[in-house]
């Protein structure tokens, strides 16, 4: 029994003076700008190009430090100015493919370019949110406890927020991010996307300091000719009331026909500006009448809306 004990305490000793890279190493550092630090084993240590990373790294950078990381499943992440992430990854036995690869990103911005392991493996964690990736580019910006924000580049991805609000994104330049009550959502307008740009996407803003794996194409996500993705309501019953008045005003026409032999009166008009309102209605003498009118704008900033009225009752939809 003396002798076994030995052993396993020559084995543990040995493995203890091994360095990281030969028992745990899971990609390595081909750039750093000076500013950038790993936490590892609770010791703080200068991040230098060629060093290995492991499983549970703390990476971390100041407001110059830039950090390119390649895994070794070829997952590639940038990691920009002041930015946090713990890296928690488990790579499967005889290959090169992570069994599951967690990115905990607290802090900062960062470029996410998924490799060849299973699209499953890969989960990104925020203080507020998750993302599920799906074979994809996208970058992210963590802007404190209460805001994640992501633009996807290419591929699918989904972020879901603390209350289980989720929407997916597949669009080139799609940028959605968490609100203070858990939701997840769209910029309101180009104005809010153009400020979320040039706040917190330092490599969508720019590409200099990246080395050319890490370059993706990007056009039309930043500048003058950037457009923001249509805004959706996030309430269901809005989108509820919207559909219903679109689909009444489709069925418009076929009540007129069919009251064209009764006593009534039928008008529809338009106006094409924004700000001004499109409408249809059809009325038969001792009958409820329907409307439905559709407005694009009004001078307080808003979007879409929509309005139906049956007799007394009336539903209204827009954002």
């Amino acid at each position: 029994m003396g002798l076994a004990w030995l052993r396993l305490l020559i084995v543990f000793v040995v493995l203890s003076a091994l360095p990281v890279s030969a028992v745990a190493s899971i990609g390595k550092v081909l750039s750093v700008k000076p500013g950038a630090d790993v936490i590892r084993a609770g010791k703080k240590i200068r991040l230098r190009q060629g060093m290995e990373v492991a499983s549970g790294d703390t990476i971390s950078t100041d407001r110059s430090g830039v950090v390119q990381l390649l895994f070794v499943d070829e997952t590639k992440i940038a990691v920009g100015p002041n930015a946090r992430m713990i890296l928690d990854v488990s790579m499967l036995r005889g290959n090169r493919k992570a069994k599951s690869f967690t990115v905990q990103a607290l802090g900062g911005s960062f470029r996410f370019i998924s490799g060849k392991s299973r699209k499953r493996a890969y989960s990104i964690k925020t203080p507020n949110a998750t993302m599920a990736v799906r074979g994809t580019i996208f970058d992210m910006w963590i802007t404190s406890e209460n805001q994640s924000a992501m633009l996807v580049i290419e591929g699918t991805v989904q972020m879901c927020g603390l209350r289980g609000s989720c929407r997916s994104a597949s669009r080139r330049c799609s940028l959605f991010a968490t609100s203070s009550n858990g939701r997840v959502g769209r910029p309101a307008d180009q104005d809010q996307y153009d400020k979320a740009l040039q706040g917190g996407f330092p490599f969508i803003r720019s590409q200099n300091n990246l080395l050319p794996p890490f370059r993706v194409t990007a056009e039309g996500c930043s500048g003058a000719q950037a457009k923001a993705p249509k805004v959706e309501s996030e309430q269901p019953e809005r989108r509820a009331a919207q559909r219903q008045a679109e689909q009444r005003q489709a069925e418009s026409p076929a009540r007129e026909r069919g009251r064209s032999e009764s006593p009534g009166r039928a008008s529809a008009s338009a106006e094409g500006r924004s700000g001004t309102s499109a409408s249809a209605g059809v009325s038969s003498s001792g009958e409820a009448s329907t409307s439905v009118s559709a407005s694009s704008g009004n001078r307080g900033g808003s979007g879409p809306r929509a309005t139906a009225t049956a007799g007394n009752a009336s539903a209204t939809a827009g954002w």
